[in-house]
Order: C-alpha cells, then structure tokens, then sequence
C-alpha cells in the first residue's frame, strides 16, 4: 500500500482522471493484479495551507483519515462543505 501525499503544487486526481472536489466522497481503493480492492469511505477536506498536504476525513465520522490506496473512486453522494462539519477553509 502506498500513503498518499500530494503537495499544493500538484492536482490530485481521482480514478476517472477529474480533479478532486471539496467535500466530496471517495472510495479508497488499491488495484492488484488488476483487481480493484474497494477500501474505505473519506471525503476530501481541501489542502493544509501550511504544509500543502491533501486532508481527508472519515465519511462518517469527519475525523481526519489517511488514504493507502492506489485510487480514489468519486461516489455518487452528496458533497458535503468540510466546513460545516468543523474543519477550517482550505484550498482545493
């Protein structure tokens, strides 16, 4: 499994090749052997202003969550504003 970090200066995109949008949810997967093993369930947060990094939350529980996976697969849900549910406004 492989962390994923993106910096500010690099779009991250999900498993269709389309930017990640803010609030959002995704499916974390990792493909093997050409299996598509489907992880959990985030939301993407926006990047830390500080540190550039890409945030993600837990979908159900909003607490900050890292992604292993090799992809991120774009559910069909409601995008949800981070702020709302108490995360600061970050950049997309």
């Amino acid at each position: 499994m492989v962390l994923v970090s993106i910096m500010i200066n690099e779009s991250m995109l999900d498993m269709d090749g389309n930017p990640l949008k803010l609030g959002a949810m995704y499916c974390d997967a990792t493909i093997e052997q050409g299996v598509i093993d489907y992880g959990g369930l985030i939301r993407y947060c926006g990047k830390n202003p500080d540190t550039g990094r890409a945030v993600f939350a837990d979908a159900d529980t909003w607490d900050e969550a890292p992604i292993y996976g090799d992809v991120l697969v774009l559910q069909l849900g409601p995008v949800i504003d981070p702020t709302t549910k108490g995360w600061p406004c970050m950049a997309e």
